[in-house]
């Protein structure tokens, strides 16, 4: 009973395609923007903030957002046993960031990725992919610097997009009982 009406099964899947999705639709939405904002004119028309002047980089960006709460849930639930309070804190505070604080969804993603690292439920390397990933957006987002936003957006990519793989390949009694990731090595100076 693998189908869509198995809720285990389903939810694994859901989190597994958003950790691969959300990213792919946050780096679509920054290559949209920058090609489409080059001239004057467009970033005034799209600044004015009439609902008929949305365009595809918005689309985009709000489709990233929407796909980054299963992304936060999934994360959350890889820590349900082994880190429980990361868990909750992180995932509390990537939530609020994604309801109104956006440099708290980064916070969140980076308190999530310390959990995951902590836990040894991804590979040390992926979890550093992911906290890099948000600290690079965050400083992105600070100095309003595009090729820096790039470079947090692709590790994020790497980072949600080997952890959505990685779950995509679990069973669905290894989801529930998320197992330590094999051959975890720590990172030089983190024992």
């Amino acid at each position: 009973m693998n189908g869509l009406s198995n809720a285990h099964h389903f939810r694994r899947l859901v989190a597994a395609w958003c950790m691969i999705a959300a990213p792919v639709a946050l780096l679509v939405a920054m290559i949209a923007r920058s090609a489409i904002g080059t001239s004057e004119r467009a970033y005034v028309i799209g600044k004015v903030g009439s609902p008929d002047t949305g365009s595809f980089w918005q689309m985009a960006l709000v489709v990233a957002l929407v796909l980054m709460v299963p992304v936060v849930l999934g994360l959350m639930h890889m820590l349900r046993e082994r880190e429980v309070l990361t868990g909750h804190v992180g995932g509390a505070i990537a939530m609020l960031g994604l309801l109104v604080l956006p440099w708290a969804l980064m916070v969140g993603i980076v308190v999530l990725a310390y959990g995951l690292y902590r836990a040894r439920a991804v590979q040390s390397t992926v979890a550093l992919m992911l906290a890099v990933g948000a600290a690079v957006l965050a400083l992105a987002a600070i100095t309003t610097t595009e090729w820096i936003a790039f470079v947090g957006v692709a590790a994020l990519l790497v980072g949600l997009g080997s952890i959505g793989m990685m779950v995509l390949g679990e069973t669905d009694d290894e989801w529930e009982r998320t197992p330590e990731a094999p051959g975890f090595r720590p990172l030089p100076g983190l024992h």
